[in-house]
This record gives C-alpha cells, structure tokens and sequence, in this order.
C-alpha cells in the first residue's frame, strides 16, 4: 500500500474529517498532512513544501482540490511523485465500488474528460521518461495517445446513450403499471442501502466506506398494500465535482424525474453539520434541475445519540421543515420503524392523490 502526503487547503479544516475520509478509503498509509494557504501559482503547493514532499516518505501526493493540469505537471517533475486531485480520488473511490457495465463507462468517461488536459499539458514536454504514475513512460507518443482518448470518450458516450435508452423505457414500463417513484438521496455514508434493503427486503452491499452505491438500484416495495418503485443513488458530498455530476447524470437523472424524494440524514453528526449536508445536497439537486419535489426527511442512526428531538427540532426552527415531514429512525437497530413506514406509506398515497409536501428549506 503506498505511503501518501496529503495536501488541504485550509478553508477545509472544518471538514478535515470529511476530506480524510475520502482519503482513507484508497490510502491508508497517511505519511502527513500538509495546509495550504494560498495556491502557489505554478506548482500549488509553495517552494519549501515542495522540499519536503521529495525528501520525505511518501509514494503519492493526493492534493485535495481542485489542481490545474500544469500544476500537476510541475509538481511531479519537481518531487518525482505521482500526483493526483480530488477529483482523481474521487474517481478511484468509484472505480473501487463499480460493478455494473454502465458504472464502469461513466467512471472511465469521467477520467478521460478529466486526463486530457493534462495529456495535453503533457505534449509541452519532449520525454515521457520525465513524468510519473499515469503520465509515464508508454509505447504511445502524446499526439497518438491524446488521439485514441478522444476516440475512446466518443466510443463511451454512445454505449451510454443506448444504456440511458434502455432505462427510459423500463422506467415508462414502470409508470404504465401506476407506481409512484421515490428515491433515495443524501450524503455518502448516511444510511440509504440500509433502508433500501430494510424496506425492499434485498441485500444489496453497505459498507462505512463512501460512495459503496454507485449504480442506482430499484426495486417494487409494499407498505400495507401500498406499493411504489423505491431507487438507491449515489451519495452526495461537499463539493460534488461538475465533471461527476455531468458524467453521472444517467445516475442522477433518476433523481429528477422521481416523483418524490426521501432524504437520508445522519442524525449521529453534530447540529450544525446536518444543517450544511441538507445546505450541500439542495445545492447539487439544483444543479441537477430538480426543483419543489416531494420530500421525507429521514433522520437516521439515532441510536447513536441521545437526543434525536433536539435535532428535529433544530431542522424545524432553522431550516422552516415541517414536523410531520421529518421522521428519525435506526435502520440498522430497527427503531421507529412502523413510525417511518406510517409516514411513507401517506407520502405515497399524497403522491397517488397529487397532493404535494413541502420541500423548500429555508435560507
């Protein structure tokens, strides 16, 4: 396993456990962690810092930001390290979970989207011997190579484009039977597989590990005779890279076209951390163009608190979330469940009755 430095922007320090988390789910050898100030123009990280990565232990430099292309580039001639962003870890982590053919073309589209740049970047230089990791030496020049990525990304957006036609047309055959659509959503890690096998009685796989859901999974569910299409979804993050959202749309475009949405929360996460995950998750539905849908918010892992009513009752104070539309539960302890199944069996049927519940949060 390969020794690694990180490297984090300081106005990530509130979320330096987030951010390490990410991390530890490729690497656990953590050799330091380094904060950054202000971007250094060329290199990112500043000159002494630069001394340090080349002489200390590590294998990899994981920069946990967004990184331009000849940054990169210059950092990896000057400490002789592989070098890769957030958004190339983030695309590890995916490639780690993906099973299905259609996962697997996305995270490949994404990385080729996103390695081009700095193949191009890379064409600036006379030798391949001079880079590392990805960019090293190969049996391809740069011009040749760059030329095969671009073929390789067209060839993946039509096998896309027919995965996405098939979709359409069972997700048709689904709304001919009259079964509402709900979905899953909510950051990694806070509970969706869980419920989803809870209520679809499936064993799909679960896992501390963010992002073990990367192809979405439906399934039929029955609530006392009440019956509706439930779909689990990728988990959302801080900062969701556009790259991810553009390349995952097939994914994501479950989400916007549910007819309602129920929204996972890990309850076990200080007040003001479940205030900026719902902040987080409305911002990537917007960017997604899903707008006043329907929604449950779920609180779950309340068997790792004492008090779940006080959150409850801080999602209602300051963020205007109507009681009746909150529920906290432990799917993993089975608490309040009946009370949770009550509440999304009459979600269904205000689906079915074209009744709407309030979805807006407040600013």
């Amino acid at each position: 396993m390969d020794n690694v430095a990180v490297v984090i922007p300081s106005r990530y320090k509130p979320y330096l456990e987030e951010e390490l988390s990410l991390v530890k789910t490729v690497y656990n050898n953590i050799e330091t962690i380094l904060f950054i100030k202000k971007p250094n123009a060329k290199y990112y990280v500043s000159l002494d810092k630069i001394n340090y990565l080349k002489n200390n232990d590590s294998d990899k430099i994981i920069v946990m930001d967004r990184v331009k292309p000849s940054q990169i580039i210059n950092l990896m001639r000057e400490t002789g390290k592989e070098v890769i962003d957030r958004v190339m870890l983030i695309l590890e982590i995916f490639e780690m979970h993906a099973g299905s053919l259609e996962a697997k073309l996305q995270i490949e589209l994404v990385r080729l989207k996103y390695y081009l740049p700095l193949v191009k970047e890379s064409i600036r230089f006379a030798k391949l011997g001079e880079l590392h990791g990805y960019l090293g030496a190969g049996r391809y020049g740069y011009e040749k190579y760059y030329t095969m990525l671009k073929k390789r990304e067209a060839a993946i957006r039509r096998k896309l484009e027919e995965l996405r036609r098939i979709r359409d047309i069972r997700r048709s055959k689904r709304r001919e039977l009259g079964y509402p659509h709900l979905v899953l959503i909510g950051y990694t890690s806070a509970g969706k597989t869980t419920i989803f096998n809870l209520l679809t009685g499936l064993c799909k796989p679960v896992g501390p590990e963010p992002f073990t859901t990367i192809t979405p999974k439906s399934s039929r569910i029955s609530i006392n005779g009440v019956e509706a299409i439930l779909t689990d979804t990728v988990g959302f993050i801080r900062e969701l890279p556009h790259e991810i959202v553009e390349a995952f749309y097939v994914t994501l475009e479950e989400v916007s076209l549910a007819d309602g949405l129920i929204h996972v929360i890990d309850a076990s996460k200080n007040s003001r951390e479940i205030i900026n995950t719902i902040y987080e998750s409305h911002k990537i539905l917007s960017k997604i163009g899903v707008h006043s849908k329907p929604m449950l918010y779920v609180l779950n892992k309340i068997d790792l608190i004492s008090d779940y009513l006080e959150i409850k009752r801080t999602l209602e104070d300051s963020l205007g979330i109507p009681g009746n539309n909150i529920v906290a539960i432990s799917a993993l302890k089975m608490t309040n469940i009946d009370l949770f199944l009550e509440s999304l069996k009459h979600m269904i049927g205000s689906l079915k009755h074209g009744e709407n519940l309030r979805t807006e949060i407040r600013t």
